[in-house]
């Protein structure tokens, strides 16, 4: 009781005396997610029998919309910096830092963000200098490499897998890809994904994965999800079988239970995230620069929030539970009286991204206020910078 009276007066004291008005934007940090790609597997013919549509580049590829959406996003961001006064024309090199894994659809992601957010200003992507392997800052790898912790990580995985229930979710993609029929089924003799257990990979220097149907899954569906962002006719998009959003949020819980499984982990992901973690810290700590964006990967979006221990919110108008293009946004504001922080989510639609809308002030993508677990915010979303420092000792 007296630990819940103590929070709440610190919201109190977070929140008084903050006029919104006063408050001056001095930095911030980005941890975005690349724009639309081609689907990430390619062989997927051998999980139905029907038509797969074609894609005009390889697997996992940022597509021409992938391309046009990010600057929408762009746009969006460059209004809204502009709206806070945050740069008077172009800024000095030193302000700006836009890195990206090596990736093609991240590096091309964050080459039009910063073109479009910095129009003529000759600021470029920084990259790691081998292009030909993930860049180890993203990289979503154990790093404590005792054989105890990875134990306790695989225990983890494991406890998570066998409570998982997509028993409704597995049916309903069956029905779609008419599995029967499927050389999975003919030939590997799987012909029902509920039929058999899910196992997890734990390899070093290798990304936490899973084999069995919920790798299956999450390949499929993905492959769904890119095609209806890609814009595709309906009839194209998994035979114009979904019809529903029932049916989407249904599959999408294949995506969800993948993610949750691989990087939602309370003992994983503070040693998965730490590198990037340690990276924002540094520049908040050093107030260089002044506006940094990381384009990474879902899986780098959901083990910061893990191991920053954001609190469970919402994710309004989308199904994926971590967005194509969307972007943790975290904010250092100031006034006479003090430095806060602010975290937004900020992402597009399905609407948005399918109906490749322009993003702007006046039409903009979701900003979901998050909050940390150790820094209670005001009812506008502040929360003391010297509680949010504190976090870091823990990195």
């Amino acid at each position: 009781m007296a630990a819940r009276v103590i929070i709440f007066l610190c919201v109190i004291v977070a929140s008084k005396g903050i006029d919104i008005n006063s408050l001056k934007l001095e930095q911030v940090v980005m941890i975005g997610r690349h724009n639309v790609r081609t689907p990430l597997t390619d062989g997927l013919e051998i999980y139905s029998s029907k038509q797969w549509p074609k894609w005009n580049d390889t697997a996992g590829m940022l597509t021409t919309k992938g391309l046009r959406f990010e600057s929408y996003i762009a746009e969006y961001i460059s209004e809204w910096l502009a709206s806070e006064d945050f740069f008077e024309g172009c800024p000095q090199k030193d302000d700006v830092l836009i890195y990206a894994n090596t990736k093609s659809r991240t590096l091309e992601s964050a080459r039009v963000f910063a073109e479009t957010v910095f129009h003529n200003c000759n600021i470029s992507v920084q990259h790691y200098k081998n292009l030909s392997v993930f860049d180890p800052l993203f990289l979503p790898i154990l790093h404590n490499k005792t054989e105890a912790f990875r134990n306790q990580v695989a225990q983890e995985m494991q406890k998570k897998l066998s409570e998982m229930n997509l028993t409704a979710s597995y049916a309903e993609l069956g029905r779609i890809l008419n599995i029967e029929e499927a050389d999975i089924c003919k030939k590997l003799y799987m012909c029902d994904l509920n039929s058999q257990q899910s196992e997890i990979v734990l390899e070093e220097g290798e990304e936490p994965n899973v084999n069995g149907p919920l790798y299956i899954g999450n390949a499929v569906v993905d492959s769904f999800i890119m095609s209806y962002y890609e814009g595709r006719p309906m009839n194209d998009v998994a035979w114009g079988q979904i019809e529903t959003d029932h049916q989407w949020n249904l599959l999408a819980k294949i995506i969800t239970e993948n993610q949750n499984i691989r990087f939602n982990l309370q003992n994983g992901a503070k040693d998965i995230a730490s590198p990037l973690i340690k990276y924002v810290f540094k520049i908040f700590k050093f107030e260089i620069p002044k506006f940094a964006l990381f384009v990474g990967h879902d899986s780098n979006l959901n083990s910061v929030l893990t191991a920053l221990e954001f609190r469970p919110f919402e994710r309004k108008h989308q199904f994926e539970p971590y967005p194509i293009g969307g972007k943790i946004v975290f904010q250092k504001f100031s006034d006479k009286l003090g430095q806060y922080l602010k975290v937004e989510y900020v992402y597009p639609t399905t609407k948005q991204l399918r109906n490749c809308e322009k993003l702007s002030l006046q039409n903009p993508p979701q900003r979901i206020i998050l909050e940390l677990k150790g820094c209670p915010i005001s009812p506008t979303g502040y929360c003391p910078w010297s509680e949010f420092s504190k976090i870091n000792d823990l990195f």
